[in-house]
This record gives C-alpha cells, sequence and structure tokens, in this order.
C-alpha cells in the first residue's frame, strides 16, 4: 500500500485567505473546484469557476471548497472550510501517478 501523503493545517484569516487566491489565480494551473454545500450534502461534481467559491464560501453559503491545482510541477489539493474564527485549509501534495 502506497504511504499517504503529508497533510499540512492552517487557520486563514481574511487577508491570508484573499492571498491565498490571489496566488493560486497567479501562480498556478487551477485544475477544477468543488464546493460542499453542508453536512447532509457530499461535494459537488460540477466544477464552479475559483473566484465563485471563493465568494461561496465567505459568504457562507458552502460549508468547504476544495481545489485541485498544479504548481511547481506537483499536483496539490487544498480543502477549505469554515471554522468558528477563520477558513481552515488542508493541503496535500498529491503522489506522481
Amino acid at each position: 500500500m502506497e504511504p499517504l501523503p503529508d497533510l499540512h493545517t492552517s487557520d486563514l484569516d481574511p487577508a491570508a485567505f484573499g492571498a491565498l487566491f490571489d496566488d493560486l489565480e497567479r501562480h498556478a494551473e487551477v485544475l477544477d473546484v468543488l464546493v460542499k454545500g453542508d453536512a447532509a450534502r457530499r461535494a459537488s461534481d460540477v466544477p464552479v469557476p475559483l473566484r465563485e467559491a471563493q465568494a461561496m464560501l465567505a459568504a457562507g453559503l458552502v460549508r468547504g471548497v476544495q481545489i485541485r491545482y498544479r504548481w511547481d510541477g506537483a499536483e496539490w489539493r487544498d480543502t477549505l472550510m469554515r471554522a468558528p474564527l477563520a477558513i481552515r485549509i488542508v493541503r496535500m501534495r498529491m503522489p506522481p501517478v
């Protein structure tokens, strides 16, 4: 069995949350963006635009966002979830295929 990718977590304040989306837009190849509506529903299978997902999460319209992107020659997956006082990010570098 392959080892699981390392996970990195952090809480983002509003400035860091905005900077993350700016960086993704400018420096990464965004492959897809999915949203999770609430605790009872799975993540949507229909991708949404990056900035639309940002606005939905910031406004509390969705519970979470998953962003799959390519940066620095590797594929990454960021999961952003609403927390009581911030947006929590869980980031992992996907193993090469």
